[in-house]
């Protein structure tokens, strides 16, 4: 063999080799891994087609075609607004860095996980995602999805939700569908005093219209002021604190009095106020939901 014939065969060689080199390096588990980071969380993913999720906290959603909320088995109305926007938040997360394929104890997702579980039609699993602890500065929390051995770094917005219960997923507004122009007549028939001494005395509101505008008249103290006709433009749109949870005691003691609200379609509300809690709550009731009403609050639904 001539020494131009050696040349080249030392050079088909080594370009040989140098080819298995890069594309070993290229198709490598560990460079598919890395060049995973910076793309999107959950690939693939698409708001639009969650039907249900799943939290290891006990709060099921579910879309069918609306979204409806279930806690421990019982029912609840979902807001839907925050649903969907949760939905889009989780689909700007980021796989920002790649933790390790170790040891996961440090990260939180040895024991005592978070966990989150996205469903599509029909209840096919879209992505079980463990969800553990935050970094130092608790800016970022160390993920993983369920079956693999990848911890990822993301951005821990997402995960606060998860350490609320149940009412974060919840519809709070007392009147849903109402508006201001729908009430008619709103009335208490009792008193009460809040614990920082604000006292609530019963009322008895009615609307009649004036030059075509509304104007409210208390039919107990034959006043009327504008003040009244702003107060009761809110009162529909009205948001209680939370619902009384499953593991809430029974309300007890007698009821501490009764608002009743008259709409203009000839309906009528009916909320019985009873028993404040430890934490200045207001026990309440309209006959379907069982709900707490903070003591601040009450000023929104009763008028002083």
């Amino acid at each position: 063999m001539d020494y131009k014939t050696k040349v080249t065969v030392a050079s088909v060689l080594l370009g040989a080799l140098t080819l298995s080199a890069v594309l070993g390096l290229v198709f490598s588990q560990q460079a598919v891994v890395q060049r995973q980071s910076q793309e999107p969380l959950l690939t693939g993913y698409e708001a639009s087609a969650i039907a249900g999720i799943e939290l290891g906290n006990g709060v099921v959603l579910k879309k069918d075609p609306a979204w409806s909320l279930t806690f421990q088995g019982k029912a609840y109305p979902a807001s839907t607004d925050r649903i969907e926007t949760y939905l889009k938040t989780i689909s700007t997360l980021q796989r920002e860095r790649l933790v390790t394929t170790g040891d996961a104890q440090p990260f939180g997702l040895t024991t005592g996980y978070k966990t989150l579980k996205l469903l599509g039609p029909g209840g096919k699993v879209i992505a079980d995602l463990q969800v553990g602890g935050a970094n130092e500065l608790g800016d970022k929390v160390y993920v993983r999805f369920a079956g693999q051995k990848e911890i990822w770094q993301t951005d821990r917005g997402f995960s606060r939700t998860l350490d609320l219960d149940f009412n974060t997923w919840a519809d709070l507004t007392l009147f849903p569908g109402r508006k201001a122009t729908d009430l008619a007549r709103i009335g208490f028939d009792s008193r009460i005093e809040t614990a920082d001494k604000t006292v609530y005395a019963p009322f008895d509101l009615e609307k009649s219209v004036k030059d075509g505008k509304p104007k409210w008249e208390n039919r107990i103290t034959k006043a009327s002021t504008d003040t009244m006709a702003s107060w009761a433009s809110l009162v529909p749109t009205f948001h209680f604190g939370a619902f009384a949870a499953p593991t809430d005691a029974p309300a007890s003691g007698a009821s501490l009095g009764t608002v009743t609200l008259s709409w203009a379609d000839g309906t009528a509300s009916t909320i019985k106020i009873g028993q404040a809690d430890a934490q200045n709550r207001y026990r309440a009731t309209d006959g379907t939901k069982d709900f707490w009403i903070n003591d601040w609050a009450l000023g929104q639904l009763l008028y002083k």
